[in-house]
């Protein structure tokens, strides 16, 4: 009798236990969640060159070896997109952009996507956009979105015909409803 007191005592200071760490766990969830909300919630994360800015100059060379270079933007409506290996988010944007592009009309000259990262990942999620984007390769806080003041991931710079900055923002995921029509 004296064990089965000692292993339900037990069984209970466990069960207390686990209901503390669950609580706790619970606690900094929530906070996580306020935070992204923050960030990511109705108000998008400010990200990119400001809007109603020219866009800034400039070169790269795109996976297909071709050059991408922001003059090659004007004239047309376009859209950049800043996409991480290290974002989950991205990794569903990156295969929704070949839908969106199709319903959007926009044409692989209309879109360039910079992928920030790890080369192997990010070759991965290159993938779906063959025929769809340019997409340059870089380093985590490359030379693309330093120059563009990327802030978060993914981010989406929309730009007019004139090479005029008309959209700059980060979100969960705004590049289906920010492409250029």
């Amino acid at each position: 009798m004296v064990y089965l007191s000692i292993g339900l005592l037990l069984v209970g200071a466990v069960t207390a236990l686990n209901l503390v760490l669950i609580l706790a766990v619970i606690r900094r969830l929530r906070r996580h969640e306020d935070e992204r909300k923050r960030l990511f919630g109705t108000e998008n994360l400010e990200s990119g060159p400001p809007t109603g800015e020219p866009l800034p100059a400039f070169t790269a060379v795109a996976t297909d070896g071709t050059l991408v270079d922001s003059d090659a933007l004007r004239g047309r409506e376009a859209a950049l997109t800043f996409l991480s290996t290290d974002c989950s988010v991205c990794v569903t944007a990156a295969a929704d952009l070949p839908e969106a592009a199709r319903l959007a009309g926009v044409d692989a000259e209309q879109m360039v996507v910079v992928i920030a990262g790890d080369e192997a990942t990010a070759r991965e999620m290159a993938a779906p956009l063959d025929g769809v984007a340019k997409v340059v390769f870089e380093e985590a806080a490359g030379p693309l979105s330093t120059l563009y003041a990327i802030k978060g991931t993914p981010t989406t710079v929309s730009v007019d015909p004139e090479g005029t900055v008309t959209y700059a923002r980060a979100g969960t995921n705004p590049v289906l409803d920010r492409l250029p029509a």
